[in-house]
């Protein structure tokens, strides 16, 4: 008997899901070539058909558009190259009038910036002429296993509604399924490492492993064996033979978070596995072909690392095929209760007790607060939280630089100054102004790591926008 046919689509807003369970022993799929020309010698149609799916080829693209609207196939391969822009509007009329199809691009010469172009326009993945034909049966298979929920280990791992933060959401899903390099950018805390966890499992590799290495705790010469592996004897200490984390993640992802703290040395040789697709162990004169896809993360801007030759222009680059920036929880300030209320549920259930409710007074204080450790910051105030509360969380059960209310309007006032300090292009822009309220009368100030208990404001602004008479300030202030 025939297959049910049920539409599936990835939701943007809530995730890879899985819509139908698929009897493999049945007709597996049926896909749409955009154009005879796409397929010429005919041996993918042919390996597609051995592979048990239905293959259809349109006569046009306006012909693969129709068909799509109409038969909702379940992927159509469309040539982005095809009459010049005419391949990027047939993308955006198949994404709105096939919404459950999935589109497979296919760029010349496997341009990254075109295909990052094709992903931003709605395509799922991207096959690079010359045509390989085993590699996109194997793509196109993962495509419809992973939509079809047959391995697809998806789950929604980021929480918020913020236009700024959805956005970022929409491109870590987009670029999810093709194997390319991505980069987050962001501060210390907004959640790329759980970013990077969902592009894994929004993945074709999502079955694979996922490796994290942190290069900002390792030593410099501890980073090259982390990252290669080693031989026995290849260098002092090196007792036994270890493989490195580029081996361990055969078939996976591997996640450098931090990348920004690499040695040069070891960027030249990251660079050079990333170009050559193989690595060497330490001590090794043989190469190991790696099947790896590379998540990369910093919180420092590598743009200005290059300009100072920290920072290798190449290696950068490379990594940067598409960047992901993630927004600081101070420019999402209407996530705060949600995110507030999710972390003190789940140190509830791991604490086997019921949730304690937010007051009033905590959230208004939560909300108002700058965040500088941005969302695992605020994490970890509502686990402390909910330990010390009982059925309510009040402000005396947050962090002390929340539970003063000067204290945490100063705090969101540096927040808020520190966002608008580079000026609109990110450039400095002249002098600063610093205004310190002073001790009271017979105190001392405290050392910097216990300002939280006193009235401690600094205005990172240019002077001339300050608009405020600084001696006048500074003489009602003491």
């Amino acid at each position: 008997p025939a297959a049910t046919r049920v539409p599936t689509t990835i939701d943007l807003d809530s995730g890879l899901a899985a819509l139908a369970a698929w009897d493999p022993e049945e007709l597996m799929a049926r896909i749409v070539f955009a154009g005879r020309a796409l397929d010429a010698g005919g041996g993918l149609a042919e390996m597609l058909v051995a592979h048990r799916h239905k293959v259809r080829i349109a006569e046009s693209l306006d012909d693969a558009v129709r068909t799509a609207k109409a038969e909702r196939p379940d992927v159509v391969l469309l040539d982005l190259d095809a009459g010049g822009d005419e391949g990027r509007q047939a993308l955006v009329r198949l994404r709105r009038e096939a919404p459950g199809t999935a589109v497979v691009v296919l760029t010349e010469g496997g341009g990254i910036e075109a295909a990052v172009s094709a992903m931003k326009l709605g395509a799922v993945d991207f096959l690079a002429r010359p045509l390989d034909i085993g590699r996109a049966v194997e793509t196109l298979d993962a495509i419809l296993a992973l939509r079809r929920g047959a391995t697809g280990t998806f789950r929604l791992h980021v929480l918020g509604a913020d236009r700024s933060f959805l956005a970022a959401k929409d491109l870590a899903l987009r670029f999810a399924m093709p194997d390319i390099n991505v980069l987050l950018t962001g501060e210390t805390g907004t959640g790329k490492d759980v970013f990077a966890r969902m592009i894994h499992d929004a993945s074709k590799r999502s079955l694979g492993p996922f490796l994290p290495v942190d290069c900002s705790v390792l030593p410099g010469e501890l980073i090259e064996s982390e990252l290669f592996g080693h031989e026995k004897g290849a260098f002092t200490g090196a007792v036994t033979a270890r493989i490195g984390r580029f081996e361990s993640a055969q078939g996976g992802t591997l996640f450098l978070d931090e990348i920004g703290n690499l040695p040069l040395g070891v960027q030249a040789k990251l660079l050079r596995v990333l170009q050559e697709r193989r690595i060497s162990r330490l001590g090794s004169a043989e190469t190991i072909r790696l099947d790896v896809r590379l998540v990369s993360a910093t919180n420092v801007d590598l743009e200005a690392a290059v300009e100072r030759g920290a920072f290798r222009r190449d290696l950068y680059f490379r990594l940067n095929e598409a960047s992901i920036p993630l927004p600081p929880l101070r420019d999402r300030p209407g996530d705060v209760e949600l995110l507030a209320r999710h972390f003190a549920e789940a140190s509830a259930r791991r604490l086997g007790r019921p949730a304690p409710a937010l007051t009033e007074e905590a959230l208004r204080r939560l909300v108002s607060y700058g965040w500088p450790g941005n969302v695992r910051e605020l994490e970890n105030a509502m686990k402390a939280a909910v330990v010390l509360a009982d059925t309510k969380i009040e402000p005396e059960h947050l962090p002390p630089g929340l539970r003063n209310d000067r204290v945490a309007s100063a705090a969101a006032t540096r927040s808020t100054a520190r966002s608008i300090s580079a000026g609109p292009a990110g450039r400095d822009t002249g002098k600063r102004a610093t205004v310190t309220a002073p001790p009271t009368r017979g105190s001392t100030r405290p050392a910097p790591t216990e300002t939280l208990g006193v009235l401690h404001v600094e205005l990172d602004i240019p002077l001339d926008e300050t608009g405020m008479d600084l001696k006048a300030v500074a003489a009602r202030a003491s």
